[in-house]
């Protein structure tokens, strides 16, 4: 197995010639797409109707996407995700945002994060023109250019494959983790601390896991493993990952499975990690809340939907449980920055209220353990309209109270930034992190 990031690499990338401009070509391309999906696309697009075009296109790109991970288990997307509300009776082309597939197919290392990039901005495009409140004018209309982006963009990452699949290596890391006992002298123990944050995160989930569905010497491979793994990803982890940790050992100890709780116990021993076991499944119940706002926001008609989960979450209370905390001010946050189109005015007095009621040391907090790696809120950030919303949620008397209180360098610019009104110095503040995750930009 290699030792390097290239293992979340694709490697059988075929790549469309710039110089093919024409749909046609392009969508003939398509080889996931019927002849008679590639007729109508084709025919449609030459009518002008190029709404029809993106959203039957996008459909079945994401839709493809989506059906390929879920190939790889319901129990191993949950974890991934860290939405402990999909079960294996879940219908994961519903409880599975675009969004979500998209940013999970990177990590996982299906599509490319150039890949992502573009496939993240031809999903606000299609989202923001499948609004039914637009107004019938010619402004809010997609263009030919704008649709052939999307058409090519769909068969470039998803459709042109016969089957998008994860690569190879990260099957074998996975296997690895569950068949082998690793030591430290481990290529890839000595690498793991280097590597991009996602790439820990995605080996905490991993693990975690493997320590809940496995039984017998599989299940003594992934314990031991995670003995050597998570003590030395520990000071660098973010709380979100923490809280996982805790999680998962509190829901074997509550199955009565003594044996991988008393193993994920002694990880926790090691590393000081009781703090972050939570005392009840109340945190489990403003997750899924929380889960529901961000599908809302990242799907069809989110001005529309966001309303009804932002104010369910805004009766549940105003103390949000700790291992909670992170997702349920990320989704709020979404819906009160909104998009490169706009945001769900209907939304906002619920947004408002439930953001007022954090109090300082929380958002201490949310800016030092969650923000730096959380890749939805930078994606936010390096946009020009969510970023300059961004600049109205906090005063500037507040941002200079927590300043003193700010650890990581480039949080302390982003909220030097942010009082100071630097749209740009902010987006170009975010991209950078985003790519410090290891994602890409462009």
């Amino acid at each position: 197995m290699t030792n390097d990031v290239t293992l979340w690499k694709k490697t059988d990338e075929v790549i469309i010639p710039k110089q093919t401009n024409n749909v046609s070509q392009i969508v003939n391309l398509g080889v996931q797409l019927s002849q008679k999906d590639q007729r109508q696309i084709i025919r449609s697009f030459e009518d002008g109707s190029y709404e029809m075009v993106a959203t039957f296109i996008w459909t079945k790109a994401i839709n493809s996407l989506r059906n390929q991970l879920s190939k790889m288990g319901i129990s191993f997307i949950a974890e991934m995700l860290d939405r402990p509300d999909i079960s294996e009776h879940t219908n994961v082309q519903q409880a599975i945002s675009d969004f979500e597939a998209i940013r999970l197919a990177e990590e996982l290392g299906v599509i490319s994060g150039t890949a992502a990039f573009r496939l993240k901005q031809a999903m606000e495009l299609v989202t923001h023109f499948n609004q039914p409140e637009l107004e019938d004018s010619p402004e809010n209309e997609l263009s030919d250019d704008e649709t052939k982006t999307i058409i090519r963009t769909c068969v470039q990452s998803i459709l042109i494959y016969d089957k998008v699949e994860a690569a190879i290596n990260f099957k074998n890391f996975r296997n690895e983790l569950e068949e082998l006992t690793l030591n430290e002298d481990s290529p890839i123990i000595i690498k793991l601390v280097q590597n991009p944050y996602f790439f820990q995160r995605t080996t905490i989930r991993i693990l975690m896991l493997l320590v809940k569905t496995k039984l017998g010497a599989q299940l003594e491979n992934a314990l031991a493993n995670a003995n050597l793994i998570i003590p030395q990803l520990w000071p660098n982890l973010k709380h979100p990952e923490r809280y996982q940790v805790g999680r998962t050992y509190s829901e074997l100890f509550s199955d009565g499975k003594s044996k991988a709780a008393n193993g994920l116990r002694g990880v926790l021993l090691k590393v000081k990690g009781f703090d972050f076991v939570p005392e009840d499944l109340r945190s489990s119940s403003f997750i899924k809340v929380a889960n529901d706002i961000l599908s809302a926001h990242n799907g069809m008609n989110n001005f529309y939907n966001e309303p009804a989960p932002v104010n369910t979450l805004l009766r549940m209370g105003s103390v949000i449980p700790s291992p909670a905390f992170q997702v349920c001010v990320t989704a709020v946050l979404c819906v009160r920055l909104g998009n490169s189109y706009g945001v769900s005015n209907a939304a906002q007095d619920g947004a408002n209220a439930i953001l007022k009621n954090i109090t300082t040391d929380r958002w201490i907090y949310f800016f030092n353990e969650c923000i730096q790696s959380n890749e939805i809120l930078l994606y936010k950030l390096m946009q020009y309209r969510p970023t300059s919303i961004w600049l109205t949620v906090f005063a500037s008397k507040f941002l200079g109270r927590i300043s003193s209180e700010l650890k990581n360098k480039d949080i302390i610019n982003l909220v030097k930034f942010t009082n100071e009104k630097k749209i740009d110095r902010i987006n170009n503040l975010a991209d950078a992190m985003y790519q410090k995750l290891g994602y890409a930009n462009s």
